[in-house]
């Protein structure tokens, strides 16, 4: 199952089960915002979604362990 971060050159958000759960996170912290008519959203500043699929996250809990 894939996780879902945004990623700025300032902020990175923590991985969620959704791409629309980090969009929401980079709103929050003022990365982004939702246009005026609130159909969609636009970075404030120049940022991505990242995603990570469930393999990677495994391979990540056992390294650490």
């Amino acid at each position: 199952m894939p996780s879902y971060r945004y990623r700025t050159a300032t902020l990175l958000g923590p991985w969620r089960a959704t791409a629309e759960a980090a969009v929401a996170d980079a709103i929050r912290s003022k990365q982004a915002r939702r246009d005026e008519d609130g159909a969609g959203w636009h970075w404030v500043v120049p940022g991505s979604i990242e995603e990570r699929n469930g393999a990677l996250q495994d391979f990540a809990r056992n390294d650490a362990g």
